[in-house]
């Protein structure tokens, strides 16, 4: 959080893998190309083994991936489930295009080396997540389970024309199952080590021909991972609830609409750290137990409401269409704040309230002829109250001054942050088979933070100090705007092959610092400039798919943390320079009869910045680095997966089994590339099970994921404040069962 490097700088400166990648992509009938859809509108239900047609929106409206000219994965909401993936976090253990990286309950994403690292109220996500249209900022969000899921689209990219919203690395797009017009649904229970016990089901209810209800909810508890000694505490665990209902509205004299309302809860221990040598390259060791001197508490409740309705009796056949969401999370965390830096137990408490607002009105032609075009306006507000700071909750003893009960720093703060969005895409068909498409995207994003920080010294850098407590106006302000582009061009050479290039902009707001006791001094956007050529293919009769795309990306005015004087030598936000990614992304699935079905995902990554860029790290005093030519933090030189499954008539039954592999090479978690902040090459294999009679609703799983019970590390950076490295990690070995039945 922003408060988070206030504290950072005021101390400083005071006391110094199954991959799924397409095995079981949503698969629906082949949809009418380029009908209008909307986040909200009916899919058809999921199948399994398909991967002729799958369905996305990837392009605002409804298309086969396979002729959509966007580097893309999707994910059904079966595969999902079979997959053990029930948030954004886990979609990294099936997708070689992702990285997440923890952050003490504020984890982000990367894709394609692009990511933002500063989780503040103040930053904004590189890689924004969209539930069923609806966007939030705050990266505690990361954790909300996902649930009674249609797909996941996951975007690649700058999508910077159509889904707009700071999208310079890509868009993971969560698209929840509809209300259909037939009663059913399911029921799910899962039981596993660690006393893993989940629950999820749905049921649909069809009111009338024109209006139909979907119910679901879903239960997801296991015990801590990590054992803390010294306060007998064990972390990351879960423990989270969730409903949501939704009410759709057929078509009524062209009129037709969806609103739906959800409920979040979370209320675990959260994620852990370990902590070890500062600056000393440690081997991982026991990622099970370690010590821990202060509580970890992560609490959530959150409320999400959404509505979206279209028209389609316009003149020229026009369709209208308005959408709009209002979220409300409250969000309570206590962190271990202990270490060297000072002679007592403190705990982090970070309260947030953010409350965000979505509109977005879009019109289109229908999009199935020669001309096509749509265009809309976006409206993106967040509201967020800041009561958070650093506690003492008890102090060595035999020290003269005690200040347990007192905060060192108190940061009461107010944010308001806006977005406003035109755009507009067309496209024009010049051939029969060759296709010309032009986007534009003109933002604006404004931020304001009003407050104040209070600051003791005595209870914050050394108990020796007695001096009065400091009040520190912590007012900032930023508007910043940019348009973004798109030009691409398609080419149908059969209808098996299928090839694009395009050129892309995405564009990211910036924000400004302050650490409480300095003005606040802006940073700027981040810009993206990316080329991209694609190709999709099946052979043999559909039964072998081969996509590629190749791209390079010119990233400008990179966001990153570093030391500077204007903020008392502490840590701040602040453009460091530029960066170039150059990659591939492949993708194989083979399905031959009678033998199995093969997929072979992979992504490569050249991704370094540019000469001569000196950051200053947080030591005290900070020592200067040339980052030039370094490699960009989360982003690995390869990531490869691999899986075969196998499925036998057995009893009247169908019996499949599956086996898979993921392996990334290493890489590393700052800008700086130390070897201590360094994630170590890692492979993991995951296996399924499961067992489903020909005629029957019911289905039966056995899973282990990570089987050989590989550590691997989910982050680790270097605390220059409590003098330590601290390090997380990804779930170790889990296995259990699975049950499920359909009605």
């Amino acid at each position: 959080m922003q408060y988070k490097r206030m504290l950072e700088c005021l101390l400083a400166s005071g006391a110094m893998l199954i991959s799924t990648q397409t095995a079981f992509a949503q698969v629906a009938p082949a949809p009418a190309e380029g009908a209008p859809v909307a986040e909200g509108q009916k899919a058809a239900a999921p199948a399994r083994q398909d991967d002729n047609v799958v369905v996305v929106t990837a392009n605002r409206v409804r298309t086969n991936a396979q002729t959509t000219a966007v580097a893309l994965n999707v994910y059904s909401g079966t595969a999902l489930a079979d997959a053990g993936v029930s948030n954004v976090q886990a979609l990294q253990t099936i997708d070689p295009s992702i990285n997440v990286t923890s952050n003490t309950g504020a984890a982000y994403v990367a894709m394609r080396g692009i990511a933002s690292t500063d989780t503040t109220e103040i930053g904004d996500p590189a890689v924004p997540i969209a539930r069923d249209g609806l966007f939030t900022n705050r990266s505690f969000t990361i954790a909300s389970s996902m649930y009674d899921v249609q797909r996941v689209e996951v975007l690649k990219g700058p999508q910077g024309t159509l889904f707009g919203r700071n999208s310079t690395g890509g868009l993971i797009n969560i698209i929840s199952a509809k209300p259909t017009e037939e009663f059913g649904g399911y029921l799910s229970a899962e039981f596993g080590n660690f006393d893993a016990r989940n629950v999820e089901g749905a049921v649909n209810l069809p009111l009338s021909d024109k209006v139909q209800l979907r119910f679901s909810a879903v239960s997801r508890q296991h015990d801590g991972y990590r054992n803390v000694t010294g306060i007998n505490l064990k972390g990351d665990d879960e423990d989270t609830r969730s409903a949501r209902l939704q009410l759709a509205f057929q078509p009524i004299g062209g009129f037709e609409g969806l609103v739906s309302y959800q409920k979040d809860r979370i209320d675990a221990v959260g994620d852990l750290t370990k902590v070890g040598p500062l600056g000393v390259v440690t081997p991982i060791g026991d990622a099970r137990t370690f010590p821990g001197w202060a509580p970890t508490v992560t609490d959530l409740t959150g409320e999400r409401t959404r509505w979206e309705f279209s028209y389609d009796r316009l003149p020229w056949d026009l369709t209208l269409t308005y959408a709009g969401g209002y979220d409300k999370q409250d969000y309570h965390h206590e962190l271990d704040a202990t270490g060297a830096a000072y002679p007592g137990i403190r705990q982090f408490i970070q309260n947030e309230d953010p409350a965000t607002r979505n509109h977005e009105i879009r019109i289109a032609t229908p999009l199935k002829g020669r001309f096509t075009a749509q265009a809309g306006y976006f409206y993106f507000t967040e509201r967020n109250v800041i009561d958070s700071g650093v506690r003492v909750l008890s102090m060595d003893p035999g020290l003269p001054t005690t200040f347990a009960n007192t905060f060192g720093i108190k940061f009461d703060y107010l944010i308001n942050t806006k977005t406003e969005g035109v755009f507009s895409q067309v496209g024009m068909n010049l051939t029969d088979d060759l296709k010309l498409t032009l986007g534009a995207r003109y933002s604006r994003d404004e931020k304001t933070r009003t407050g104040q920080s209070r600051l003791t010294l005595g209870a914050l850098v050394s108990p020796f100090i007695g001096a009065p407590p400091i009040t520190n106006p912590g007012n900032g302000e930023m508007s910043d705007s940019k348009p973004t582009y798109l030009v691409g061009l398609d080419w149908t050479l059969t209808p098996q092959n299928f090839l694009y290039a395009k050129y892309a902009t995405g564009y990211k707001a910036g924000g400004f610092n302050s650490n409480g006791s300095a003005a606040a001094l802006p940073y700027d956007s981040e810009s993206v400039k990316s080329i991209e050529f694609g190709s999709k293919n099946q052979f043999w009769d559909r039964k072998i798919k081969f996509n590629a795309a190749l791209f390079y990306q010119d990233y400008s005015n990179y966001q990153a943390s570093q030391a500077t004087d204007a903020l008392a030598s502490g840590g701040g936000v602040f453009n460091v320079g530029s960066a170039t990614i150059k990659g591939l992304e492949t993708e194989l699935v083979a399905n031959i009869p009678d033998l199995a079905r093969f997929d072979l995902n992979a992504t490569f990554l050249d991704a370094t910045f540019g000469n001569n860029i000196i950051v200053r790290d947080g030591a005290n005093p900070p020592v200067s680095h040339n980052i030039g030519g370094n490699d960009l933090p989360n982003a690995p030189k390869y990531v490869i997966t691999a899986g075969v499954q196998r499925s036998v008539d057995v009893g009247g039954g169908e019996l499949m089994a599956r086996v898979s592999a993921k392996h990334s090479s290493d890489f590393y978690y700052t800008v700086f590339n130390d070897q201590d902040t360094r994630s170590p090459s890692f492979t993991t294999v995951n296996a399924l099970l499961s067992y489903k009679p020909h005629d029957g609703a019911w289905e039966v799983q056995a899973f282990g994921n990570n089987v050989t019970d590989k550590v691997v590390l989910a982050n680790a950076q270097r605390n220059y404040v409590a003098r330590i490295n601290t390090y997380q990690f990804q779930p170790p070995r889990t296995f259990g069962v699975r049950l499920r039945y359909n009605f």
